[in-house]
């Protein structure tokens, strides 16, 4: 009985953690093995494996084993990357606390629910995930199980039966002992908080579909040279060295670990500012996020609620409108709204009541119910909640929410008989940074909405404290309304942002394109948002934006450059065909081109770049129109010089393609730097990792060339005049790149999404 009546003492619940082990489900253990087999079996690589057998079939050995060392180089690359990724999500999910209201030593408090053990008394309420298999000891719960038995209809569970781990509250409250923890429970709820990290976002289907129609294009331009070569009487297998070089450069073979790689950096960026990204893809959608919708409770204000005010009405005095308030109350729910009431009631002395029953505050209904016995010793029903919901007058509201306070009415019911006992009046001032923060939303392009279950007059006091205008607030939103707020900014084409912290908030948060949760945020909405705030305030939504956004910049220069290196050897090789009567470019040598390209490409994921200053959306029409531009410039720079090099120098066709490859691999590196930023050319110097990635490229290349390897060595003038003309190709770069991006509408200074 002292047990149930008081809990576990802390001793003894010390004593049960330290044999039965933390209430969490062990990791699955990783398999590298397998997971490196599987890298094998994907379209990226199977591009390069169909590569390798077609130079098989064409009996060029050397480049069979050049491909396959391509394919075993970046599948490794990307293996190394992701299981980087994997370990810094991990790192991650570990700060991700799921908590629960516990009775230990006599007293109700909070704990981590990996600190559960057996035999442990745990209050549930609307909102929480079961923290472990319980027994209910007293009261009834509706809950839903559909995050473990994929049913979506709820279940009611009254007192004698057992609700499991990963089930969430959707209505009741009710009190129970642990019987079962971590592996011991019927199900692990933790696997369940997170989505699978290896999907692919939006964005990379984006640039995949890119790629495909980079291959379609290259397609007809092999068909084309091919049917002229054929005219010409050219050799079979000097065909099939150019289709296996343009099928070599369509392949995006470091996409994929450039993207995983860049999106985890930036969830560990954000960390370090309190916020948890659950689900990587959020990174991508951040960064084009144009309306952002805030509760206002604890997201825009303090959420430090103190009773403000009160106005009872006759005959009723403020002590007895406390009372009957705090007959609601639930000090187990640890509800922010009860626990002034309670204190404020501690300190207005009344006559005591008993409370049967009582039902906790429902947000549908918004409003909470107590059954009690009077002092006289007759029964009545108490009801607090949103005074539009309660059904009766408040004449005082309108006076208290034109102040600023949220507005708590109070009612009894005798007799059938219901009369207003008064209102509350419970103050939560704007967070001091909140106009800041706004505004600082406001200047990057996404437009604050705040959203709100208060009194209009309420929720218009705080916007204009904050300067949220008065067309971007809704207030008096019912849960459901939520999310019908979110569907309608999407159904006009708006990227949404959504902060929410209750289950009411859930289906808001999981249909946003960027759910958000703030800081104190129940186990639902973690569960149901892709980022998890763990400072109050707004704060960590300006870090994801920003970060999101710098992302956005290093994938977009990916992007740019890939299409404009791709151009770039097709028109080099087909240009050259023209110019030379032979291909310039050996499958050989644009596997070492990939290779080292590839080395520098992954290195964008750590360069300084500034956000921009407007939202970001993914134009591909523009970017390919801008890159297919810039690729001509670089084009028929790179055969201009290998055609002055050949009669100045008398180079042979074997050293034509050595200086090839020397010449795409320095233009390829330099214009990683020329065209990483989409205004100033040094608004933020490069990362010491691409600058260093970038020289080593460069000077693998010269000393390939200077000692031959894959190649016959080229002259020291040669090189050293390969590398003024790849610094004259950077410059103007430089010079030519702004008024082409502008042109193409992609610069910085964009403040539309609206797709071409």
């Amino acid at each position: 009985m002292t047990q149930m009546r008081d809990g576990l003492s802390s001793i003894e619940a010390q004593a049960r953690l330290a044999r039965d082990g933390p209430n969490e489900i062990a990791p699955i253990r990783p398999q590298p093995l397998r997971d490196l087999l599987r890298k094998f079996w994907a379209p990226i690589p199977w591009l390069l494996e169909g590569t390798i057998l077609l130079a098989i079939a064409t009996h060029r050995s050397q480049d069979a084993v050049a491909v396959a060392f391509l394919l075993f180089f970046n599948v490794f690359l990307a293996f190394v990357q992701e299981r980087r990724a994997q370990h810094a999500l991990d790192l991650l999910r570990a700060r991700i606390v799921v908590h629960a209201k516990v009775l230990r030593d006599g007293i109700w408090g909070t704990l981590a629910s990996r600190e559960l053990v057996a035999g442990d008394i745990v209050r549930l309420i609307v909102g929480d995930v079961v923290p472990a298999d319980i027994d209910l000891d007293a009261g009834e719960l509706q809950v839903d199980r559909s995050a473990l038995t994929g049913e979506s209809i709820p279940e009611d569970v009254a007192a004698g039966a057992c609700v499991y781990a990963g089930s969430t509250v959707t209505r009741g409250d009710a009190t129970g002992h642990v019987i079962a923890t971590a592996e011991r429970t019927k199900f692990g709820k933790t696997a369940g908080l997170m989505r699978d990290i290896h999907t692919m976002g939006s964005v990379q289907r984006l640039v995949m579909g890119i790629v495909r129609s980079l291959a379609i294009a290259g397609a007809i331009v092999v068909l084309g040279v091919a049917a002229f070569a054929f005219s010409q009487h050219v050799a079979r297998s000097e065909i099939v060295v150019f289709a296996l070089v343009v099928l070599l450069a369509a392949i995006p073979v470091a996409l994929p670990a450039a993207f995983t790689l860049a999106t985890a950096l930036g969830a560990l960026e954000l960390s370090r500012s309190g916020v948890l990204v659950t689900h990587l893809t959020a990174m991508e959608d951040a960064a084009s996020m144009d309306v952002l919708c805030c509760d206002k409770t604890g997201t825009l204000t303090l959420d430090a609620i103190r009773v403000d005010r009160t106005t009872p009405y006759p005959p009723y005095s403020e002590g007895e409108l406390l009372q009957f308030a705090s007959a609601t109350c639930d000090i187990a729910g640890q509800d922010p709204i009860d626990l002034a009431i309670l204190t404020a009631a501690r300190a207005t002395p009344a006559e005591d009541l008993h409370v049967e029953r009582l039902l906790p505050f429902d947000p549908r209904t918004k409003s909470a119910q107590a059954f009690v016995r009077l002092a006289d010793g007759s029964e009545a029903t108490i009801a607090k909640g949103a005074p539009s919901a309660l059904g009766l007058a408040f004449p005082t509201v309108d006076a208290l929410a034109a102040s600023g306070d949220r507005v708590i009415g109070v009612t009894i019911a005798r007799n059938a008989q219901s009369v207003a006992v008064g209102a509350i009046g419970l103050a939560d001032p704007p967070r001091p940074d909140a106009a800041e923060l706004v505004a600082a939303i406001a200047r990057r392009g996404v437009e604050v909405r705040m959203i709100t279950g208060d009194a209009p007059e309420t929720a218009l006091h705080v916007a204009a404290q904050i300067g949220i205008p008065s067309l971007s607030v809704d207030a008096s939103v019912f849960p459901d309304q939520k999310l019908q707020i979110v569907q309608r900014e999407q159904a006009k084409g708006r990227i949404v942002g959504m902060t929410g912290d209750g289950i009411n908030d859930a289906p808001s948060l999981r249909a946003a394109n960027v759910g958000i949760a703030v800081s104190n945020a129940t186990d639902v909405a973690k569960a149901a948002a892709s980022i998890i705030l763990t400072r109050p305030g707004l704060d960590g939504v300006l870090a994801a934006i920003d970060t999101s956004r710098r992302i956005y910049q290093r994938m977009l220069t990916y992007v740019v450059a890939k299409i404009v290196k791709y151009f770039e050897i097709v028109f080099v090789t087909s240009i050259g065909f023209f110019a030379f009567r032979h291909f310039v470019l050996s499958p050989t040598l644009m596997v070492a081109l990939l290779i080292l390209n590839d080395f520098a490409t992954l290195s964008i994921a750590t360069d300084r770049v500034a956000p921009s200053r407007g939202f970001d959306a993914w134009h591909v029409g523009r970017l390919v129109a801008a890159a297919a531009v810039l690729a001509v410039f670089t084009a028929s720079s790179i055969v201009g010089f290998l055609l002055f090099q050949s009669r100045s120098a008398a180079l042979d066709l074997a050293q034509i393609r050595g200086l090839t490859f020397f010449a795409m691999v320095g233009v390829g590196q330099i214009a990683l730097l020329a065209l990483r930023e989409r205004d100033a050319v040094f608004r933020e110097p490069p990362s010491r990792f691409l600058a260093g990635a970038v020289a080593f490229a460069i000077l693998a290349a010269a000393t390939m060339a200077f000692f031959g390897a894959l190649m016959p060595p080229l002259p020291v003038v040669v090189i050293g005049e390969g590398v003024a003309f790849v610094l004259l190709v950077g410059i103007v770069l430089l010079t030519i790149k702004l008024p082409i991006y502008r042109a193409f509408g992609i610069g910085r200074d964009r403040k539309t999404s609206t797709p071409p």
